[in-house]
């Protein structure tokens, strides 16, 4: 699967998709990250980020470099305030947090490799192969 393809995927099942950020907004987003010890932006991330800043599909989310206003409901957090609020929780070490539901967490390690997590004990329960699986994994199970 290709970002373009994720992105129409999720168009259709009805997600909310942002506008893009600068690749300067990446590039800075990657330098926290790195100096916060999580995985730095893989190379598909890095594409997603150049179609759109985050995503949501009813509960799930995608996590950006910029914080996403929703009018009157919470923001989404950018992907390094969420990875602020989890560095302190010993699974998360050299991972980086890219989104979520109300069941999992997801992340990506500094392979690129992406993990679905338990929601509270953030142990991984599931290794994946294609990273667009893993986002549309996040936001399809966020409809549910």
């Amino acid at each position: 699967m290709t970002c373009d393809e994720f992105l129409s995927a999720m168009k259709s099942r009805g997600a909310i998709i942002t506008a893009p950020v600068s690749t300067q907004q990446t590039q800075i987003t990657n330098t926290v990250l790195q100096q916060m010890r999580c995985a730095m932006i893989p190379a598909f991330m890095a594409d997603l980020y150049k179609h759109c800043n985050s995503i949501n599909l009813g509960n799930g989310y995608i996590f950006g470099p910029a914080e996403t206003q929703r009018g009157n409901k919470f923001p989404i957090p950018t992907i390094i305030s969420v990875n602020q609020d989890m560095s302190t929780l010993g699974r998360t070490v050299g991972k980086t947090i890219f989104g979520r539901n109300d069941l999992f967490w997801f992340a990506f390690d500094a392979f690129g490799v992406c993990y679905m997590l338990d929601n509270l004990t953030l142990t991984p329960l599931r290794k994946y192969d294609d990273p667009y699986r893993a986002m549309a994994d996040c936001l399809i199970a966020g409809k549910m």
